[in-house]
């Protein structure tokens, strides 16, 4: 089986692939056909996030 930043795959990590492609693009909505699309994305925040790099994901929005 393979493995994309510690998420077993199922079959060729397309789906990791595309989610950390969508992230790094600046895509922050998550799917729900597709388990493996969220898990790239929050795999490639992780790693963004170690490394300081602030995405649309991290940013809050404040209350008035």
């Amino acid at each position: 089986m393979a493995r994309y930043f510690g998420s077993t795959c199922k079959t060729d990590c397309s789906g990791h692939k595309a989610g950390a492609k969508y992230a790094r693009g600046g895509g922050r909505s998550l799917t729900r056909s597709s388990s493996s699309f969220n898990a790239g994305m929050r795999a490639t925040q992780r790693r963004l996030k170690k490394r300081g790099v602030r995405t649309r994901m991290s940013i809050t929005k404040k209350s008035k």
